[in-house]
């Protein structure tokens, strides 16, 4: 079976998943604040802010949103799609290698892109 043979990758899937899907119930409590240990010495760094960013977007306030932090946004909530259908399409799909390339590579520019931007504005 095409799930037993690529399990690793399936599990993969499943933590970054998991790890988004915390995230956003994390960020849709009021449990605990992360400060960003940049700001704690005083010292401005191109993310300040994401944390609190994330927050407003999941909340559905979208002014005064950074557009890199709307990007990273939206490259993470992407994978919610993206690590199922992966595993879905591996079950079906034999050509493993090929389909696990194309899936790094697309991440890896959709959250390149999406740093850059963030990095730039």
């Amino acid at each position: 079976m095409i799930l037993y043979k690529n399990k690793e990758y399936h599990f993969f899937n499943l933590l970054i998943f998991t790890a988004i899907i915390i995230l956003i119930l994390y960020l849709k409590t009021e449990i605990i604040s992360i400060k960003c240990p940049y700001a704690e010495i005083g010292i401005k760094c191109r993310t300040c802010g994401l944390t609190s960013s994330f927050k407003k977007i999941i909340n559905g306030d979208l002014y005064n949103i950074n557009f890199g932090h709307l990007l990273l946004f939206g490259a993470f909530v992407s994978q919610l799609i993206i690590r199922p259908l992966m595993s879905f399409i591996l079950v079906f799909l034999s050509d493993f290698k090929r389909i696990r390339n194309i899936d790094i590579s697309f991440s890896i520019i959709l959250f390149g892109y999406a740093y850059i931007q963030l990095i730039l504005h």
